[in-house]
């Protein structure tokens, strides 16, 4: 059991490390993801979070001259779970 304790503290640990901004992030594709296979039963959900995490990349780009590669990762796999989740359904 102390095994598993230790394990979950690290796992914590880990999730504590990323930023708030990467949470948003993440959140936001899962919204998206989910909302388009709600809205649409579109199973192949991830397009539409990657487009929507190129979009604020984009904006980003045009408004501060900086692109931050993991918000969109972040984006990205937030939809990739719904993804998963739309396949298997």
């Amino acid at each position: 059991m102390a095994f598993l304790r230790k394990i979950w503290d690290w796992i914590v640990k880990q999730i504590y490390k990323v930023p708030f901004d990467k949470w948003l992030h993440f959140i936001a594709g899962l919204l998206v993801a989910a909302l388009t296979v709600i809205t649409f039963h579109f199973k192949w959900c991830i397009a539409p979070a990657l487009f929507a995490g190129i979009a604020k990349e984009a904006f980003d780009y045009f408004t501060t001259k900086k692109v931050e590669w993991l918000d969109l990762l972040a984006t990205v796999i937030g939809g990739l779970i719904i993804q998963i989740f739309a396949l298997l359904g």
